[in-house]
Protein backbone atom coordinates (compact mmCIF):
# COMPACT_ATOMS: atom_id res chain seq x y z
CA UNK A 1 0.00 0.00 0.00
CA UNK A 2 2.61 2.34 0.87
CA UNK A 3 4.32 2.44 -3.25
CA UNK A 4 0.52 2.81 -3.86
CA UNK A 5 -0.19 5.49 -1.83
CA UNK A 6 3.08 6.95 -3.22
CA UNK A 7 2.65 6.60 -7.03
CA UNK A 8 -1.16 7.92 -5.98
CA UNK A 9 0.52 11.10 -4.70
CA UNK A 10 3.24 11.96 -7.06
CA UNK A 11 0.69 10.92 -10.04
CA UNK A 12 -1.82 13.25 -8.31
CA UNK A 13 0.37 16.24 -7.94
CA UNK A 14 2.43 15.79 -11.71
CA UNK A 15 -1.30 15.39 -12.92
CA UNK A 16 -2.14 18.60 -11.72
CA UNK A 17 1.10 20.58 -12.66
CA UNK A 18 0.52 19.27 -16.03
CA UNK A 19 -3.23 20.83 -16.74
CA UNK A 20 -3.22 23.45 -14.81
CA UNK A 21 0.42 24.80 -15.57
CA UNK A 22 -0.44 26.74 -18.81
CA UNK A 23 -3.53 28.33 -17.14
CA UNK A 24 -2.01 29.17 -14.31
CA UNK A 25 1.25 30.84 -15.59
CA UNK A 26 -0.75 33.03 -18.49
CA UNK A 27 -3.27 34.26 -15.02
CA UNK A 28 0.32 34.97 -13.29
CA UNK A 29 1.86 36.91 -16.50
CA UNK A 30 -1.73 38.60 -17.00
CA UNK A 31 -2.45 40.52 -13.19
CA UNK A 32 1.10 40.07 -12.06
CA UNK A 33 0.39 38.04 -9.05
CA UNK A 34 3.01 35.45 -8.29
CA UNK A 35 -0.42 34.16 -6.25
CA UNK A 36 -2.10 33.02 -8.82
CA UNK A 37 0.25 30.07 -9.29
CA UNK A 38 1.09 29.99 -5.46
CA UNK A 39 -2.17 29.14 -4.64
CA UNK A 40 -3.94 26.68 -6.34
CA UNK A 41 -0.73 24.86 -5.95
CA UNK A 42 -1.08 24.82 -1.57
CA UNK A 43 -4.25 23.54 -2.53
CA UNK A 44 -3.37 20.45 -4.29
CA UNK A 45 -0.99 19.79 -1.96
CA UNK A 46 -3.05 19.93 0.90
CA UNK A 47 -5.93 18.14 -1.08
CA UNK A 48 -2.90 15.33 -2.47
CA UNK A 49 -1.34 14.92 1.67
CA UNK A 50 -5.00 14.50 2.96
CA UNK A 51 -5.68 12.08 0.65
CA UNK A 52 -2.70 9.84 1.83
CA UNK A 53 -3.40 10.37 5.44
CA UNK A 54 -0.49 12.36 5.78
CA UNK A 55 -1.15 15.42 8.67
CA UNK A 56 0.92 18.68 9.07
CA UNK A 57 1.39 20.53 12.16
CA UNK A 58 2.85 24.03 12.30
CA UNK A 59 4.21 25.83 15.45
CA UNK A 60 6.19 29.15 15.51
CA UNK A 61 4.81 31.02 12.74
CA UNK A 62 3.94 34.01 15.06
CA UNK A 63 7.69 35.13 15.10
CA UNK A 64 7.48 36.10 11.68
CA UNK A 65 6.90 39.75 10.23
CA UNK A 66 4.24 39.96 7.32
CA UNK A 67 6.39 42.29 5.08
CA UNK A 68 9.92 41.25 5.85
CA UNK A 69 11.71 38.68 3.93
CA UNK A 70 13.53 35.95 5.28
CA UNK A 71 16.14 32.71 4.53
CA UNK A 72 14.53 29.68 5.73
CA UNK A 73 17.12 27.42 6.80
CA UNK A 74 15.08 23.69 7.19
CA UNK A 75 16.63 20.02 7.92
CA UNK A 76 16.39 18.32 4.72
CA UNK A 77 15.11 14.45 5.37
CA UNK A 78 12.83 13.47 2.19
CA UNK A 79 11.24 14.50 -1.11
CA UNK A 80 7.95 15.85 0.24
CA UNK A 81 9.66 18.53 2.36
CA UNK A 82 9.20 21.04 -0.86
CA UNK A 83 5.89 21.36 -1.30
CA UNK A 84 5.87 21.32 2.74
CA UNK A 85 7.70 24.31 2.70
CA UNK A 86 5.88 26.33 -0.21
CA UNK A 87 2.40 25.71 1.40
CA UNK A 88 2.33 25.60 5.33
CA UNK A 89 5.25 28.52 6.01
CA UNK A 90 3.19 31.76 5.71
CA UNK A 91 5.24 33.10 2.57
CA UNK A 92 5.71 32.89 -1.30
CA UNK A 93 9.44 31.53 -1.00
CA UNK A 94 11.90 31.09 -4.09
CA UNK A 95 14.72 28.33 -4.38
CA UNK A 96 17.59 27.55 -5.61
CA UNK A 97 17.12 24.48 -8.02
CA UNK A 98 19.34 22.33 -10.10
CA UNK A 99 19.33 23.31 -13.33
CA UNK A 100 17.83 19.98 -14.51
CA UNK A 101 14.05 20.22 -13.50
CA UNK A 102 14.05 23.42 -15.83
CA UNK A 103 14.40 21.45 -18.80
CA UNK A 104 10.67 20.77 -18.86
CA UNK A 105 9.61 23.95 -20.58
CA UNK A 106 6.47 24.86 -19.12
CA UNK A 107 7.24 23.98 -15.68
CA UNK A 108 10.44 25.57 -16.10
CA UNK A 109 9.07 28.93 -17.51
CA UNK A 110 6.15 28.62 -14.63
CA UNK A 111 8.86 28.44 -11.73
CA UNK A 112 11.21 30.92 -13.14
CA UNK A 113 8.25 33.20 -12.73
CA UNK A 114 8.21 32.61 -8.61
CA UNK A 115 11.69 33.43 -8.58
CA UNK A 116 12.96 29.67 -8.35
CA UNK A 117 16.36 30.12 -9.50
CA UNK A 118 18.44 27.59 -11.54
CA UNK A 119 22.15 26.28 -9.58
CA UNK A 120 24.46 24.40 -11.74
CA UNK A 121 26.39 22.06 -8.86
CA UNK A 122 28.82 21.07 -11.23
CA UNK A 123 30.53 24.58 -11.95
CA UNK A 124 30.92 26.95 -8.88
CA UNK A 125 31.36 30.08 -11.00
CA UNK A 126 27.79 29.28 -12.10
CA UNK A 127 26.54 28.41 -8.44
CA UNK A 128 27.62 31.87 -7.14
CA UNK A 129 26.21 33.81 -9.72
CA UNK A 130 22.84 31.88 -8.47
CA UNK A 131 23.37 32.58 -5.35
CA UNK A 132 23.86 36.54 -6.20
CA UNK A 133 20.68 36.62 -7.91
CA UNK A 134 19.06 35.05 -5.09
CA UNK A 135 20.44 37.55 -2.78
CA UNK A 136 19.45 40.60 -5.23
CA UNK A 137 15.88 38.57 -4.83
CA UNK A 138 16.21 39.09 -0.78
CA UNK A 139 17.16 42.33 -1.31
CA UNK A 140 13.85 43.28 -3.30
CA UNK A 141 11.58 41.19 -0.53
CA UNK A 142 11.50 37.81 -1.96
CA UNK A 143 12.31 35.03 1.01
CA UNK A 144 14.36 32.10 -0.13
CA UNK A 145 14.26 28.28 1.38
CA UNK A 146 17.81 27.01 1.29
CA UNK A 147 18.41 23.80 2.64
CA UNK A 148 21.73 24.26 3.94
CA UNK A 149 22.94 20.52 4.76
CA UNK A 150 23.07 20.79 0.91
CA UNK A 151 21.46 17.24 0.17
CA UNK A 152 19.00 15.25 1.52
CA UNK A 153 20.35 13.31 4.65
CA UNK A 154 20.36 9.40 4.10
CA UNK A 155 19.30 7.99 7.43
CA UNK A 156 16.84 11.48 8.69
CA UNK A 157 19.94 12.32 10.56
CA UNK A 158 21.04 16.26 10.61
CA UNK A 159 24.46 16.72 8.23
CA UNK A 160 26.63 19.11 8.94
CA UNK A 161 25.67 22.89 7.30
CA UNK A 162 27.37 25.05 4.73
CA UNK A 163 27.72 28.40 5.02
CA UNK A 164 26.01 29.35 1.82
CA UNK A 165 22.65 30.04 2.43
CA UNK A 166 24.14 32.28 5.72
CA UNK A 167 26.36 34.14 3.98
CA UNK A 168 23.26 35.53 0.99
CA UNK A 169 21.28 36.61 4.39
CA UNK A 170 24.18 38.55 5.90
CA UNK A 171 25.09 40.40 2.46
CA UNK A 172 21.21 40.83 1.44
CA UNK A 173 20.65 41.97 5.27
CA UNK A 174 17.73 39.72 5.78
CA UNK A 175 17.10 37.78 8.98
CA UNK A 176 17.55 33.52 9.00
CA UNK A 177 14.52 31.55 10.47
CA UNK A 178 15.71 27.93 11.39
CA UNK A 179 13.08 25.46 10.78
CA UNK A 180 12.94 22.47 12.17
CA UNK A 181 11.16 19.34 10.29
CA UNK A 182 10.40 16.11 11.94
CA UNK A 183 8.77 13.11 10.59
CA UNK A 184 9.60 13.71 6.97
CA UNK A 185 12.02 10.46 6.08
CA UNK A 186 9.64 8.31 7.87
CA UNK A 187 6.42 9.20 5.65
CA UNK A 188 8.55 9.53 2.09
CA UNK A 189 11.97 7.88 2.46
CA UNK A 190 15.04 9.26 0.72
CA UNK A 191 15.48 7.58 -2.83
CA UNK A 192 11.46 5.90 -2.10
CA UNK A 193 8.46 6.53 -4.20
CA UNK A 194 6.21 5.28 -0.81
CA UNK A 195 3.91 6.94 1.85
CA UNK A 196 3.35 5.38 5.13
CA UNK A 197 0.74 7.75 6.62
CA UNK A 198 1.49 9.85 9.71
CA UNK A 199 2.28 13.14 10.92
CA UNK A 200 4.97 15.90 9.95
CA UNK A 201 5.53 18.85 12.09
CA UNK A 202 7.14 21.75 11.28
CA UNK A 203 8.70 24.57 13.67
CA UNK A 204 9.64 27.83 12.45
CA UNK A 205 11.90 28.74 15.47
CA UNK A 206 12.23 32.78 15.93
CA UNK A 207 14.16 34.74 13.27
CA UNK A 208 17.74 35.29 14.20
CA UNK A 209 19.01 39.01 12.55
CA UNK A 210 22.35 39.07 10.73
CA UNK A 211 23.26 42.29 10.77
CA UNK A 212 26.09 41.45 13.53
CA UNK A 213 27.25 39.02 11.37
CA UNK A 214 30.32 39.15 8.41
CA UNK A 215 31.77 36.55 6.42
CA UNK A 216 34.58 36.29 9.58
CA UNK A 217 32.21 35.27 12.51
CA UNK A 218 29.81 33.32 9.91
CA UNK A 219 30.27 30.29 11.55
CA UNK A 220 29.08 31.42 14.45
CA UNK A 221 25.60 32.28 12.89
CA UNK A 222 25.92 28.95 10.90
CA UNK A 223 25.70 26.58 14.40
CA UNK A 224 23.46 28.83 16.06
CA UNK A 225 20.88 28.21 13.16
CA UNK A 226 21.59 24.64 13.18
CA UNK A 227 21.46 24.39 17.52
CA UNK A 228 17.66 25.71 17.07
CA UNK A 229 16.86 23.26 13.92
CA UNK A 230 18.48 20.24 16.18
CA UNK A 231 16.21 21.41 18.89
CA UNK A 232 12.93 21.03 17.05
CA UNK A 233 13.77 17.48 16.39
CA UNK A 234 13.57 14.04 17.83
CA UNK A 235 16.21 11.75 19.25
CA UNK A 236 16.86 9.58 16.33
CA UNK A 237 16.72 12.92 13.83
CA UNK A 238 19.70 14.48 15.50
Amino acid sequence: MARIRGLFLVGFWCTAVAVLAPFLIALALITGNENAIYDPVRLFVRVGLALVGVRVEVNGGKHLKKDQAYIFTPNHQSFIEVPLMVTYIGRNPGYLAKKEVFKYPIFGYGIRLIGVIPVDRQHSASAVESARQATANLKKGKSYVVYPEGTRSPDGNLLPFKKGAFMMAIEAGVPVVPVSISGASAIMPKQQIKIYPSTVRITLHEPIETSEYTRENVSELVELARGRVASGLGSSEC
